[in-house]
């Protein structure tokens, strides 16, 4: 999704009415103008911009009563339909609208063609004084660079050189050259509450599949999350550069691989320690595969495993047969717990060799906490989903470490997202692992918001870090006593 900003921060100014008021022009004018401002805000301010319904385009014949040049196959029909743009402005087609493509694409190169919709104020355009009443309209353009924020793309076409004759594609998903191109009209919904924008440390070996990862969990989000949104692209973040904090603040959340946690050099690694503190969040993820650690987590989940199904077998035998033995199968109870505790230690003892490798690299202003030790209502395990505990992948078991701004997960978790694991995976190990990973994005995203409305804006700081309108109102509650 477009990074589409909020209306400009404004207060509202209308016309005062009082008794025996001269109306003119100017004040109608600034009455109705009023409302209008009022109305876009509201819609800039809860609706994305986009297509409301209609406004399909269609090839036709070139019309007959032309010029016989201008007859040829590079001719569409919009048809009718609402949209709304990025200034709350509804643009209305109200019947159908031919229109020629006259682009042309030289030396053997494959052009892109955009068509799409604007608003036109009515009140800016020249026209004869005596008209009483104003048509909103709209302006139809065609572009060989990308729209802007505030046009409405209906279509995109690929011309090539030569003749061209539009036609509707033969696959709608994977339209050719000269074949009308929908895939990428946007429709108007409501607003997320939240849009993450995230980064990665990758270098060109694993760069696509890591951003194709968290596209695809973004994709997830309309249906699981819908308050939440992710920004396309995903940007990408130069390991061997010496980043600043600036280059890092845009971003909600960042994502580092184990291997390039230990690459980053020291001007990097100071620049996320105050990222961190600034409110954001580093998502580190350390593959665990053919490690001790997997093997003890695996003999863990076994071990899990085996005492849930005997702890239900127990009761089952008690509740039917309340004089069956259970002595040797408490024996067994206890054994069982023993080993687990004895595997709790050494996983610990393993996780906390791979943490110590990480330590000097990246900022832990807080302890991390195992996901399971995490509080109940905290929410990386709440929101929007809520978790007891980790997903196994396969039957191969995860860890998740959080302190702060520091999220670490042992594990193959984001090859999930974008389905791209070698492992078996179910329909439901597919849709947890996206959910958790969901509750990482909200968890990035309620952070950085709470922290940046704890700041003050630079906008409003002059370089001598005083307010530049000292004389604003201030609101305080406090009291003269001495009156």
């Amino acid at each position: 999704m477009n990074d589409f900003p909020y209306p400009e921060i404004k207060s509202f100014e209308r016309l005062q009415v009082s008794d025996g008021l001269m109306i003119n022009s100017e004040r109608w004018r600034l009455a109705h103008e009023y409302h209008q401002q009022r109305q876009n805000m509201m819609y800039q301010s809860l609706f994305l911009p986009g297509i409301i319904c209609g406004l399909g385009v269609a090839p036709i014949p070139a019309p007959e009563d032309l010029p016989a040049k201008f007859r040829d196959g590079r001719w569409v029909q919009i048809q009718p339909g609402i949209a709304i743009d990025l200034e709350g402005n509804f643009i209305v087609v109200p019947e159908p609208l031919d229109f020629r493509i006259s682009s042309e694409a030289y030396d053997l190169k494959v052009e892109m063609v955009y068509l799409v919709l604007s608003y036109v104020d009515p009140a800016k355009l020249k026209r004869a004084s005596s008209n009483e009443i104003l048509v909103e309209t709209f302006r139809v353009n065609e572009k060989t660079d990308l729209p802007i924020d505030t046009d409405i793309e209906i279509c995109r076409i690929a011309i090539a050189g030569g003749k061209l004759e539009i036609q509707r594609p033969v696959d709608i998903f994977s339209p050719s050259v000269s074949q009308l191109d929908m895939r990428y009209r946007l429709l108007s919904k409501l607003r997320p509450q939240n849009l993450i924008r995230i980064a990665c440390f990758s270098d060109d070996s694993n760069q696509k599949s890591i951003q194709q990862n968290f596209k695809l969990l973004g994709q997830a989000l309309t249906s699981l999350a819908p308050h939440l949104s992710t920004i396309d692209p995903i940007d990408s973040l130069n390991i061997l550069t010496e980043l600043e904090l600036s280059s890092l603040t845009p971003y909600h959340l960042i994502y580092l691989t184990g291997e390039r946690v230990l690459a980053l050099n020291e001007s990097t690694q100071l620049a996320l320690q105050q990222y961190v503190a600034l409110g954001g969040v580093i998502l580190i993820e350390a593959s665990i595969r053919n490690t001790k650690l997997e093997n003890l987590l695996a003999i863990q989940q076994e071990l899990q495993s085996a005492s849930t199904k005997l702890k239900k077998t127990m009761a089952s035998q008690f509740s039917n047969q309340p004089n069956a033995s259970t002595a040797e199968q408490s024996s067994i109870q206890v054994e069982l717990q023993s080993e687990l505790d004895a595997i709790a230690i050494e996983v610990n003892s393993q996780t906390q060799n791979i943490l110590n490798s990480f330590n000097s690299h990246i900022p832990q202003q807080t302890p991390l906490i195992a996901f399971s030790d995490l509080e109940r209502d905290h929410l990386l395990r709440s929101q929007p989903f809520l978790f007891s505990s980790l997903p196994a992948i396969s039957d191969q078991s995860i860890q998740v470490l959080a302190g702060g701004g520091v999220i670490i997960v042992l594990g193959d978790l984001s090859p999930v997202w974008g389905g791209q694991s070698d492992l078996e995976l179910t329909r439901e190990n597919i849709r947890t692992c996206q959910e958790l990973g969901i509750n990482i994005l909200n968890y990035a995203a309620q952070r950085y918001a709470i922290a940046m409305a704890m700041q003050v804006n630079p906008k409003y700081i002059d370089t001598n870090n005083s307010l530049i309108e000292p004389e604003q109102r201030r609101v305080t509650n406090m009291i003269d006593k001495s009156s």
